[in-house]
């Protein structure tokens, strides 16, 4: 191999860890050696690999002189000392990191090299995407962190950026070689987590980052083919030991900032992601636990936590169960912090029985709300837990019981008990109660078992219930393809509706974990012969099939050991029956086949399938061409597409469930499609399919191409959306605008149709004031009260939408004078506290907005585009951005909606609360709104679903 020193300094070197890792290794190195920039060095460190690494690597090694390699005495046991080892052999001039089963993306080091060169910067960092391979093989591709990258960042210092600290990974950097080494920056040797603390002190060095939209690094995160029992695990206490004990020396580090101002953001910023981020990650699985571990971690946790700034940490975290359960963790309350780990191994489970005190929600009392700090930590209003119906709830539902009550050679029957929390009397006590127990398997439903539950009650602040089930006879697996059952409760209360929710348990009732039950797979016994009762990686009650009698387990071994290969033999005669099997089953490649297979039928002329919002509801511009087709009689099959439930819907309309199979064999065989969003993108689309794409809104904020997040997709992801996008065959626009934006933005090849859209037409109708006034008396509105709509546009996070004011407030300035309906946006939601319900009503599941246009009498919004369709009404709009800057900067706007709002526009809820007082009665913006609804709505005359219907459906359908 040719001496280093012959050859010129590589301008980047990559250092390469790997353990055991021969079969992965050179795809790794080949990632790098097929960069676009060429003058790359790779440095591959084996931590002293048991397997064919050392041979694999050499090999690599002489065949490119841009590779060394490196091998280590002995196992490190951890990352930090193989990639000093590689720091210390680099010669680049700068560094970067690659783990041996990862890879790089092909511009990562031209990209990286180009911007830390540009700005002089001692740190770059890009996009990392984790990319998950499920069993089936199949690829999702999920950003790390993507709200720090949206677009090209200089930062002088961290302080600029206090919430980098989230990104932890060293792996999706560069670094200035002769940085790391003036500052002898270098992994912690003998600890876990040691990216943790590598990366925060490059950040906190750093005399210029660097952050870059561009993917640079790909994460392969296999998903395991089965989790292991929670019951089972016993977690090594030295993890914990050592997160706290590099959190502490990140601190340490963070002493030492010389900005005392960016110290105390940085530290606090530190906080909050250590409360949602680090504490929840043990605490979701503490109470599974062995007991000695259990105190240790509460103890490193509680003692760490006491040195946070607490206060304004719990007021500024948005995830308030986790400040919830980092408050009860230091009062030492275990039963109550036993109901925060429930919630946080599934988030929309409420597993305590919640407190309300002056009009917010609490997620216990037992004294704390006497405390200052234990108000603002128990604080889950905005979490909305109280606000769902019991259709929207997932209320805890516990295992009490669990027992034999008969067992034979072909049967096991068993008695089930448990209890429900019913929070804050969602279920009130007089309600009529029925229940199911379900069999549901782990992965995607194959199939699924109900049985009726015998006993059910109200018993306190709880539901108890009681249900037997024959397992061996009611539940019948495939066997291979759904080796596991979750058990999951269904609870309907009279009128209220139909919940359902897991079962779930800490342990299991005495015997349980022993006991055994006759199992009848579908593909008899050779793939299982008995039924365990286990508890599952979520806390979830399981039936799982067990290999009992020899056949069976060989057979399960020899399908382990040709899962991926051609296998022989009996193995081959299983996958085959499972393969049948699993192609009446109801799964999404399968459904992929049946598509190919109804597009080979001739279409069925003038059929239509109408879809909105991806099928949430009957609403926008598809329900009035729906309208419009039915007021002429139309002849041809028309079906309605909905996602969860069919509320609201026609009572006579075809209605199909979105993904089910009548969906796939009607859209194959459909002569038109109409919808506002976009249906599936695997399902393709024929040549005698019409596809007319209503759309949803012009647009204010940028689109398609004109985002960073599609200019920063990977070439199959951007080819997807190409695909997609190409089905259409009509796009109805409102303006030339619509033209420049829209149709540009997505580069589409559909005509756009000058229509205007369907749902504006009740706008633009003669009877528009006889519409209003009997749209607000069947809502129920005050006929001696302003009806203002609040429809703020959609909000990325947890769901939950934060006005930037008050509703309180709101309610105590204008709760005799005004009404303020919120509609937040469909995949938001929005908390209106109890004391503001008289003056503040959530509408935001009503269906139709442009009803709910009628019925106010002037609008509120920010940025949504509901702008260019109230305009129309000629009625006052007002503005409110608190967070102007922030969203402007982040997502973008084509225009300058402060310079040419028709509107008021504010940015404070001072000059908000003023403009409110004098909306109606002065019309200051009239010139500004009409010239606003021309300029944007030029093609808007109240007939455009009968222009779509002329154009596309007069000839009857027949």
């Amino acid at each position: 191999m040719p001496e280093h020193n012959e050859r010129r300094t590589p301008d980047v070197s990559v250092v390469i860890i790997g353990y055991n890792d021969a079969a992965r290794l050179p795809t790794a190195v080949r990632s790098v050696l097929d960069q676009t920039l060429h003058n790359v060095e790779v440095v591959v460190v084996d931590d002293h690999s048991s397997d064919d690494t050392p041979k694999v690597a050499a090999h690599l090694a002489a065949q490119d002189p841009r590779v060394s390699y490196h091998r280590l005495e002995e196992n490190s046991g951890g990352c930090s000392k193989p990639r000093n080892t590689g720091i210390d052999h680099a010669r680049g001039r700068y560094v970067m990191f690659l783990d041996s089963d990862d890879v790089l993306d092909r511009h990562a080091c031209l990209n990286m090299l180009q911007a830390a060169e540009e700005n002089d910067a001692d740190l770059v960092s890009g996009v990392c995407i984790r990319r998950h391979v499920n069993r089936s093989g199949r690829v999702e591709d999920v950003p790390w962190w993507p709200e720090l990258y949206t677009e090209r960042r200089v930062l002088e210092s961290v302080a600029d950026l206090p919430d980098l600290l989230r990104d932890t990974l060293s792996t999706n950097k560069c670094y200035r070689r002769e940085f790391l080494n003036a500052h002898r920056i270098r992994f912690p040797e003998g600890f876990h987590w040691e990216d943790l603390l590598f990366s925060a002190t490059a950040y906190l060095n750093a005399r210029r980052i660097v952050l870059i939209p561009n993917p640079v690094y790909y994460w392969e995160v296999m998903v395991r083919a089965a989790a292991k029992s929670i019951s089972n695990q016993r977690s090594n206490i030295r993890n914990v030991r050592d997160r706290i004990g590099i959190h502490r020396r990140v601190d340490a580090e963070l002493d030492r900032f010389p900005d005392e101002v960016g110290r105390a953001e940085i530290r606090l910023a530190k906080a909050v992601k250590f409360l949602e981020h680090d504490l929840v990650l043990y605490l979701r699985e503490l109470p599974y636990q062995a007991p000695e571990y259990i105190e240790e971690c509460r103890t490193l946790f509680r003692d760490y936590l006491a040195t946070l700034p607490l206060e304004q940490a719990f007021a500024l975290c948005p995830h308030r169960v986790a400040v919830a359960g980092a408050y009860l963790l230091l009062r030492e309350d275990w039963p109550n912090l036993v109901t925060i780990s429930e919630n946080l191994l599934d988030r929309t489970r409420v597993t305590t029985d919640l407190v309300e005190r002056d009009g917010r929600v609490y997620w216990c009392d037992d004294g704390y709300l006497q405390d200052e700090l234990g108000r603002i930590a128990l604080d889950v209003t905005e979490a909305g837990y109280h606000q769902r119906s019991l259709a929207e709830s997932n209320l805890a539902t516990r295992l009490t019981g669990l027992e034999v009550v008969s067992a034979g050679r072909k049967s096991g029957k068993i008695r089930l008990s448990g209890e429900t929390v019913n929070p804050l009397g969602k279920v009130p006590s007089d309600a009529a109660l029925s229940a199911q127990l379900e069999f549901r398997p782990g992965q995607r439903a194959v199939r699924q078992y109900r049985v009726k539950v015998a006993e059910v009650r109200h018993e306190g602040s709880r539901i108890r219930w009681t249900g037997e089930v024959d397992v061996s006879r009611v539940v019948r697996p495939l066997g291979v393809l759904d080796p596991m059952f979750e058990v999951r409760f269904r609870l309907k209360a009279g009128d209220l509706g139909t919940m359902a929710t897991r079962v779930t348990a800490i342990e299991l009732p005495p015997g349980a974990a022993d006991l055994e039950l006759p199992a009848r797979p579908l593909l008899t016994k050779l793939v299982g012969d008995r039924w365990v009762v286990r508890i599952n990686h979520r806390g979830v009650l399981t039936l799982q099939i067990a290999a009992r009698n020899a056949v069976a387990r060989k057979v399960n071994a020899a399908f382990e050991a040709n899962a991926t290969g051609t296998g022989g033999g009996r193995v081959l005669r299983v996958v085959r029956k499972v393969m049948r099997a699993a192609q009446k089953a109801n799964r999404l490649q399968v459904k992929r086949r049946g598509l190919k297979l109804f597009s080979r039928l001739p279409v069925k002329r003038g059929s239509v399938v109408f879809e909105s919002h991806m099928g949430l509801s009957y609403s926008d511009s598809p329900k009035y061409i729906y309208e419009a087709l039915r007021r002429h009689k139309y002849a041809g099959r028309m079906y309605w597409s909905y996602e969860e439930n069919t509320n609201g819907f026609p009572k006579d309309a075809a209605l199909v469930k979105r993904l089910s199979w009548g969906y796939v064999w009607a859209l194959a065989r459909a002569e038109f499609w109409v919808d506002n969003q976009g249906f599936p993108r695997w399902i393709n689309k024929r040549k005698q399919t019409t596809y007319i794409q209503t759309w949803h809104g012009t647009a204010l904020k940028t689109m398609g191409v004109n985002t960073p997040q599609v200019r920063a997709m990977l070439t199959d992801q951007r080819n997807e959306l190409i695909r997609a996008v190409n089905r259409f065959d009509a796009f109805l626009v409102r303006s030339e605008y619509d033209v420049r934006t829209l149709v540009e933005a997505f580069e589409m090849r559909a005509e756009p149709l000058r229509t205007g859209y369907p749902r504006n037409d009740i706008l633009l109708a003669p009877d528009v004031a006889e519409h209003s006034a009997a749209l607000r008396a069947r809502f129920g509105f005050p006929t001696d009260r302003t009806v203002l709509l609040y429809a703020p546009t959609f909000r990325q996070g947890s769901g939950n939408f934060e006005p930037g004011f008050s509703f309180e407030e709101f309610a105590r300035e204008f709760g005799d004078t005004h009404l303020l309906l919120v509609r937040a946006h469909y995949l938001n939601t929005v908390s209106v506290p109890a004391s503001a319900r008289g003056a503040v009503q959530d509408v935001s599941k009503y269906p139709d907005v442009s009803e709910l246009f009628l019925a106010a009498d002037a609008l509120i919004t920010d940025f949504s585009s509901v702008i260019f369709d109230y305009s129309l009404l000629d009625r006052p709009i007002l503005f409110f951005a608190a967070d102007e800057a922030g969203y402007s900067r982040d997502r973008g706007t084509y225009f300058d909606l402060a310079a040419e709002a028709p509107g008021p526009y504010t940015t404070d809820v001072g000059a908000f609360f003023k403009e409110i007082r004098t909306l109606t009665a002065e019309d200051r913006y009239a010139e500004a709104r009409r010239a606003f609804a021309q300029r944007y709505g030029e093609y808007e005359h109240g007939d455009a679903a009968e222009q779509v219907y002329r154009r596309f459906f007069a000839k009857g359908g027949k």
